[in-house]
């Protein structure tokens, strides 16, 4: 009988699509309205819900700038080993692995497939048509507020993203209705901020935050410094009410590039204000010796690396070699030897944190674990000064996941005067800090790069 039924629906469908009709009959095809076939579909497969599956795993966000994480030898974000000088980028790592960015994005066509692997017979006819995946998202739309009027909790959580339990992926938008707030001139540092009011019909929202870059230094005649450590991140997710008003501030970053011996430019924090938030936002990087006091945190920190403080770039693990820190995160290699090995991407742990904190009325999906704090990148000496840097890693606002695009391994050789002022404009993202630098030859005057401006994110 079930087959006959098909046979027949489908027979419905091919005459619907010769005749191009707009639309189809489900009371004849299923013997209830789309709407109904949804609603069933839904209460009876609670858990299969697009959102309870969205996030990348067990780990957080937080975890993504953990000191005792990101700074193991065995887990490094490019690298392999203790002293593989590998520029290969760690598969296995959770930067890249999904368990903490999964990179989903929750809109019609994952809506769709959800409902469709619960019924063969709705499958069967989309084959037959994609148009009627629109047909299948209102309905799916039209059940909305139905659950809301029974209080069905799970239902809303795994199903629609309203409610602590389910939610947007985590470092990923929330819906395909995206507005980004920056300034014009983030490359160069400059921030942006605007009023917005919550649309009509929008009662969920998701803002993300980027707070501003650190600037680089140049190094002095023979050295270089590090990519500069990225801003914060943070997000937060809430019930909103159609004309609401919010604040959205992206921090900017100093436009200072200097010469040798100079402090960089601070990066300022990002940040929303409005009804509901108690407190949100992604702290700037900025601290005059943050290189060499931040890896010193990690060799103390972190199990298994050398411990005490070492004032030199070089592999946690070591207890000598690698250019010494000079003032204003720069280092010089001047009568140095190779950093014995991989220095990996370390997090910035200098005057940084992050808020995302939300009234418990608001169904908030909050807390410390939705952000982490700014990453200084890594790299690799030779003995004769030759190597590369590693760019630290940051969200793709577009994506939901690493952002690959770019330069993320900045190679260099003798006679140059690598990144820096000669990278303002290379490929970025809005919150990375300056691009690292590499001297040889006796160079005083190049000068660093400036830190990017912060961002703000909201979608809905």
């Amino acid at each position: 009988m079930a087959d006959i039924l098909v046979q027949n629906a489908v027979e419905s469908v091919k005459t619907a699509i010769y005749d191009n009709a707009s639309g189809y009959n489900y009371n004849d095809l299923f013997g209830k309205s789309l709407a109904d076939r949804v609603n069933e579909l839904i209460s009876d497969n609670v858990s299969a819900g697009p959102y309870n599956s969205a996030g990348g795993g067990n780990l957080y966000l937080c975890d993504l700038s953990d000191p005792n994480k990101i700074s193991k030898c065995d887990c490094f974000y490019w690298g392999y080993g203790v002293n593989d000088p590998s520029t290969s980028k760690n598969a296995n790592h959770f930067w890249v692995n999904g368990s903490v960015l999964s990179g989903v994005s929750i809109g019609i066509p994952e809506i769709r497939d959800e409902l469709i692997a619960l019924d063969t017979n709705l499958e069967k006819l989309y084959n037959f048509d994609n148009s009627i995946q629109n047909d299948i998202y209102y309905a799916y739309l039209s059940q909305q507020p139905v659950f809301a009027a029974a209080s069905n909790t799970n239902v809303l959580s795994n199903w629609y993203g309203v409610g602590g339990g389910g939610g947007a992926p985590a470092g990923g938008k929330l819906g395909s209705n995206v507005l980004k707030v920056c300034g014009s001139g983030w490359k160069c540092g400059e921030g942006g901020t605007c009023n917005w009011t919550v649309p009509s019909g929008v009662t969920r929202v998701k803002f993300q935050a980027w707070g501003g870059g650190h600037g680089s230094n140049p190094g002095c005649c023979c050295g270089g410094a590090p990519w500069s450590s990225t801003g914060g991140y943070s997000e937060v997710e809430l019930d909103v009410t159609p004309g609401e008003s919010y604040t959205l501030c992206a921090g900017c970053s100093c436009q200072r590039s200097c010469c040798s011996n100079n402090p960089p430019g601070c990066g300022c924090m990002s940040g929303v204000t409005g009804p509901g938030i108690c407190c949100f936002r992604a702290e700037g990087a900025g601290c005059f010796h943050e290189n060499c006091k931040n890896m010193n945190y990690m060799r103390t920190q972190v199990s298994g690396n050398a411990g005490g403080e070492c004032h030199k770039f070089m592999n946690p693990y070591c207890t000598q070699s690698g250019p010494c820190w000079c003032s204003y995160n720069e280092y010089c290699f001047d009568n140095s030897c190779a950093t014995c090995g991989q220095v990996p991407v370390y997090a910035n742990c200098c005057y940084m944190s992050i808020c995302s904190c939300a009234r418990t009325d608001r169904n908030a999906i909050d807390g410390v674990q939705r952000g982490h704090v700014g990453i200084t990148g890594g790299g690799c000496l030779q003995n004769d000064n030759y190597g590369y840097h590693t760019r630290p890693p940051i969200i793709d606002a577009d994506t939901g996941n690493l952002f690959t695009s770019g330069c993320e391994l900045q190679t260099f050789t003798s006679g140059s005067n690598c990144g820096g002022c000669n990278a303002h404009n290379w490929t970025k993202h809005p919150g990375m800090g300056g691009t690292a630098t590499h001297n040889m030859g006796g160079t005083n005057n190049h000068k660093g790069d400036y830190g990017a401006g912060g961002m703000i994110q909201v979608s809905w």
